[in-house]
C-alpha cells in the first residue's frame, strides 16, 4: 500500500497552510490506535463530522511504550499508520513522540481538537488549542476492545507495574516551615500514616516526587535533604509503611531544568527505573504543579483540597478527583479497582 496519507510533521504543516488558505476547517484527533476496533472507527467518523479535513496525530512506538508499558505497542507505528490510512474518514496521519500532542498542536493549530470524554474538557491540550483559536470537542464514550488486548498480553507478558506518585510537602508532611529540611521540623499531615499503610499493602509502587529548590537557593545542602529522606524512609518502615523511592529536583525555576514540576523528568525516570505502566498509575498532590505534571504524563490525578486551586481555571486544566486528605485519596484509588 502506498501511504499517501502519512506525512511527516514538516509535510503536514505545508499541507495545512494550503488547506487553511482555501478555507478548510481542520480537525485533529490523537491516539495510539494499537489495535483498531469498532470504538475507534465510531470516534474517527464522529471527529470527521466536526470539519472538512481530519488529521490523526499518532503516538509513536516510543510514546506508546513510555505511556502503556514495555509490552506495548502490539503493532508498530508503520502498521498502525497503514490501517488508519485505509479509512475514508481519515485524511492525513502524522506521528509524534511526546506523551501528549501539545507540542504538535501548537504547530498545527486545528480548528477543532477531538478528545475522549473520559479525559474531560479540561484536558492538558485545551489551553494550547484555545490559545490558537480552536475548540475542544468531546467524543461520545464508547466501549472498546481493550479486553482483547489484555487477553493477548496475558499470553506472553508479566503483570503491569503500576505506581502512585506522591508529592511531599503539603501532601505527606505539613508544608511548614518553608524549605523544610530538618528532621525536627518534619510533621506528617493528618491520616498520612493510615493512608500509606493501606497503600503499602497493594502492589502499587509508592514514589515520592518533590521540588526542593531550597538547595538551589542556598538555604540548605543536598546532604541535608538526603539525611531527611533517609530518616523518613526508616521512620515510615517502622510504622509499616513502604516507600519505594524518593525523587527530588534541587533546581530553582530559572534553571529551566527538565525535572522541576510540572515538568516530567522525575516521573519518567521512575518509569525507566521500575518499568512502570503510566496508564495504570496515579498522582496525588496539593499543588497545581503536581496536577499539571500528572496531566502531562497522562495519568489519573487527585488534588488534596475541598476546592480546586484558582490556577486550574486559568490554565484550563483540572484534576480528575478532589480529596480532603491522603486517606480519602488512597480510598478513591482502591475503589476504582472495584468498578
Amino acid at each position: 500500500m502506498e501511504l499517501k496519507k502519512v506525512k511527516n510533521q514538516k509535510e503536514i504543516l505545508k499541507i495545512i497552510k494550503v488547506l487553511k488558505k482555501k478555507g478548510k476547517k481542520i480537525v485533529a484527533l490523537s491516539g495510539s490506535f494499537d489495535i483498531l476496533h469498532f470504538g475507534h472507527i465510531k470516534s474517527l467518523k464522529e471527529a470527521k463530522t466536526q470539519g472538512d479535513v481530519l488529521i490523526v496525530l499518532l503516538n509513536s512506538d516510543k510514546s506508546v511504550k513510555s505511556y502503556k508499558g514495555p509490552q506495548r505497542p502490539i503493532n508498530s507505528q508503520k502498521e498502525r499508520a497503514e490501517v488508519l490510512s485505509a479509512l475514508d474518514c481519515v485524511d492525513y496521519v502524522t506521528i509524534f513522540n511526546e506523551l501528549t500532542p501539545v507540542e504538535i498542536l501548537k504547530k498545527i493549530k486545528p480548528d477543532v481538537f477531538c478528545n475522549d470524554s473520559d479525559w474531560g474538557k479540561n484536558c492538558i491540550e485545551r489551553k494550547t488549542v484555545e490559545e490558537n483559536g480552536g475548540k475542544i470537542h468531546l467524543l461520545k464514550r464508547l466501549k472498546s476492545s481493550s479486553e482483547l488486548i489484555k487477553k493477548i498480553l496475558a499470553l506472553y507478558s508479566k503483570p503491569s507495574i503500576r505506581a502512585v506518585f506522591l508529592d511531599r510537602d503539603g501532601t505527606l508532611n505539613v508544608n511548614q516551615p518553608p524549605y523544610l529540611h530538618k528532621i525536627e521540623d518534619f510533621k506528617l499531615t493528618p491520616l498520612a500514616i493510615p493512608a500509606l499503610k493501606k497503600l503499602s499493602k497493594t502492589d502499587y509502587k509508592i514514589i515520592i516526587i518533590t521540588n526542593q529548590s531550597g538547595i538551589g537557593r542556598g538555604y540548605f545542602k543536598e546532604k541535608d535533604l538526603k539525611k531527611l529522606h533517609q530518616w523518613m524512609e526508616e521512620s515510615f518502615k517502622k510504622k509499616g509503611v513502604r516507600i519505594d523511592k524518593i525523587y527530588y529536583c534541587p533546581h530553582i525555576p530559572g534553571d529551566n531544568c527538565s525535572c522541576r514540576k510540572p515538568k516530567t523528568g522525575l516521573p519518567l525516570q521512575a518509569v525507566k527505573d521500575f518499568n512502570i505502566s503510566l496508564s495504570k498509575s496515579w498522582l496525588i498532590g496539593d499543588d497545581v504543579r503536581d496536577i499539571l505534571m500528572g496531566r502531562n504524563i497522562n495519568i489519573k490525578t487527585i488534588f488534596l483540597g475541598t476546592k480546586k486551586n484558582k490556577d486550574f481555571s486559568k490554565l484550563k486544566v483540572s484534576p480528575h478527583y478532589l480529596a480532603k486528605n491522603l486517606l480519602e485519596a488512597v480510598n478513591i484509588i482502591l475503589k476504582s479497582e472495584e468498578e
